[in-house]
């Protein structure tokens, strides 16, 4: 879910430097991944296409991985340099996560301080966890349940994507495409047979991830150039095609996001990617605009910061509810507590979470992510010239996980 202006170079001058039409079905994306999280009564709880909604953080994966490949292949082949190129997606990364992991361990002091020690580092937040999360490493399995900033396990399965790709690139090129492959099929099918659905995270997130973003970048790689890459035409044929693919997400996510078959998401996707990467529909247009160009910049921050604002909304309403009496949160059927015993107050929640998300959002896109990039391009840049013909410069896409 990233949308810096990225310090890298595209060698095919035809191609586009930035997928915008991308960037909104990002921001989309990254809020229908708090509707997903949000422990609210009422349609976001009922409905399917919500419930279903953890497939979204497949759209990142995919996408990544045919940005990436877009915006670093010819590059990482040119320079040969894993260090720079692995620096700058962590300081990409890496900044934000941490200033939000510094938040949740204040309040889990506070916890301590008003509650005592049984109230506080414990389960998924635990001190052991904590450490895992400083070092990326919660998807590997190494934890037992999600905690803390629960939605960076993606963020963790990421880093170690780019790693790979970085490695393939420079040392094994001719293997990179059937090892991707293998990936693939092979992830799809052990997570399909394992886990019954694609909804895994800490257990085999990382191999989730390491699918999507293999298929992305084949995606990128391969089928792209093949077709003849952006189509310079637009109109109504590519309209209908466009709102076609959105049924098709939409029908998908709602009708099979439960079953089994949930495992083919990073195809379906894939495919929304193929469609709306040519930008040629009255929809690649709308998701140009104003406003939703602006949440597909601050996606990340949107996808890193809503657990903490749904948590902190928890709170309050909790002490709301202790202090007037009201009866502000109700049991689902599967005995998930939601906030909302009235449908004024689910509406109510739902609204302060997504404007709470979306104001935060803009703060920490602004003074924690944009210095951060800034910060690690100043210093790597000074440990690498740019490639011949080349600006180290240039801004390029990046679709890195919201």
């Amino acid at each position: 879910m990233h949308d810096e202006q990225r310090e890298a170079a595209v060698q095919d001058r035809s191609q586009p430097a930035r997928f915008e039409a991308l960037d909104g079905w990002r921001g989309i994306c990254a809020l229908l991944v708090v509707l997903f999280h949000a422990p609210v009564a009422g349609i976001v709880h009922e409905t399917a296409f919500f419930r279903h909604g953890y497939l979204f953080v497949d759209f990142f994966f995919v996408l990544s991985g045919f940005v990436i490949a877009h915006a670093f292949y010819d590059r990482l082949r040119g320079e040969q340099n894993f260090g720079r190129f692995f620096g700058l997606r962590l300081f990409r990364v890496y900044p934000l996560h941490l200033f939000m992991l510094a938040l949740f361990v204040a309040f889990e002091c506070l916890m301590l301080v008003t509650k005592g020690p049984s109230e506080a580092f414990v389960g998924g937040n635990s001190v052991v966890a904590l450490a895992h999360n400083l070092l990326m490493s919660h998807s590997f399995g190494t934890v037992d349940s999600l905690g803390w900033n629960y939605p960076s396990w993606s963020i963790s399965a990421e880093l170690l994507a780019y790693g790979l790709f970085a490695l393939m690139v420079i040392r094994a090129p001719r293997a990179m495409l059937p090892l991707m492959a293998v990936t693939i099929v092979g992830g799809l099918v052990v997570i399909a047979l394992i886990e019954g659905t694609m909804d895994t995270t800490v257990r085999f997130g990382w191999l989730r991830c390491l699918a999507g973003f293999s298929l992305g970048a084949v995606l990128r790689l391969v089928i792209w150039p093949r077709a003849g890459g952006r189509v310079a035409v637009g109109g109504t044929a590519w309209t209908l095609a466009e709102l076609a693919c959105v049924l098709l997400v939409a029908v998908f996510v709602s009708e099979l996001g439960g079953s089994v078959l949930s495992v083919a998401a990073p195809l379906v996707f894939a495919f929304a990617i193929y469609v709306f990467g040519h930008e040629g529909g009255a929809v690649s247009r709308l998701l140009k605009a104003g406003p939703i160009a602006f949440l597909g910049a601050i996606s990340y921050s949107v996808y890193m910061t809503h657990a903490f604002v749904i948590s902190r909304t928890e709170n309050v309403a909790t002490v709301l509810g202790d202090r007037t009496g009201w009866p502000i949160f109700s049991a689902a059927a599967d005995g998930k507590r939601l906030m909302g015993s009235t449908e004024w107050q689910s509406l109510t929640a739902l609204a302060i979470i997504l404007a709470g998300t979306i104001v935060m959002s803009a703060i920490t896109w602004r003074l924690i992510e944009r210095p951060g990039m800034a910060y690690g391009q100043k210093r790597l840049s000074r440990k690498a010239a740019p490639v011949s013909g080349h600006s180290a410069d240039k801004p390029v896409a990046d679709g890195s996980t919201p």
